[in-house]
């Protein structure tokens, strides 16, 4: 006769939310030509920048076990009970960085005059930390009451640790808006810096294994 008892694991560590992509910047206004004068065509505005992703949650720590007793009369045969601690939960991986806006496009010279400068685009927003994992549990302790033991009958006990939970992933960074162009198809504009990734977290740590006894009962 074998059986197995496990204690409830903990409970995972929600993800963190992705950042919002940045704006596009504004495009730049065209020069209006006079046969006198000219209005001047206006630069594009910068991209908007990516905004970080939160950090992962950490995982739930495994709940303490409760002693494991059973009774058995007369035993005949062999007793196989293993007692497993609960595993911790997973940290949560951290969101990933919001993308830069791209820079907008200079204003037209209409062939009057040079366009315009083109926005830069916005820099990308960081990655948020993963999460760290939950601590495992400890090994039940067991307790087999017996009253007498046949020949050949043995109790076979073992208390198991619990695993710690996994770690969470660091998020990605976010991308860099790309440069606008200057007006008539002129110079691109200075790209956006990428986030920073978001650092991994730890793993929990394992449980310590219950001890066991095999008491007879008069």
């Amino acid at each position: 006769m074998s059986f197995v008892y496990t204690v409830a694991s903990g409970l995972n560590g929600p993800n963190g939310t992705n950042g919002g992509n940045g704006f596009s910047g504004s495009t730049g206004n065209a020069a209006v030509c006079h046969w006198d004068s000219t209005d001047q065509p206006t630069a594009a505005g910068p991209g908007g920048h990516g905004t970080d992703g939160s950090d992962g949650s950490n995982g739930g720590d495994a709940p303490p076990p409760s002693p494991l007793q059973f009774q058995i009369g007369q035993l005949i045969g062999s007793v196989q009970c293993i007692a497993q601690g609960g595993v911790g939960g997973n940290g949560g991986n951290g969101g990933n960085g919001g993308s830069g806006g791209a820079g907008g496009n200079g204003g037209s010279g209409s062939g009057c005059t040079n366009g315009a400068a083109g926005g830069n685009g916005g820099d990308g927003g960081n990655g948020g930390n993963g999460g760290n994992g939950g601590a495992g549990g400890n090994g039940p302790d067991i307790v087999a009451l017996y009253t007498t033991i046949e020949a050949g009958g043995q109790f076979q006990l073992n208390s198991t640790i619990g695993s710690g939970g996994q770690a969470g992933a660091g998020g990605n960074p976010g991308a860099g808006g790309a440069g606008g162009d200057a007006g008539d198809n002129g110079a691109e504009a200075q790209g956006g810096n990428p986030g920073k990734a978001g650092k991994s977290g730890l793993p929990g740590a394992k449980g310590f294994a219950g001890q066991t006894s095999i008491v007879q009962q008069q």
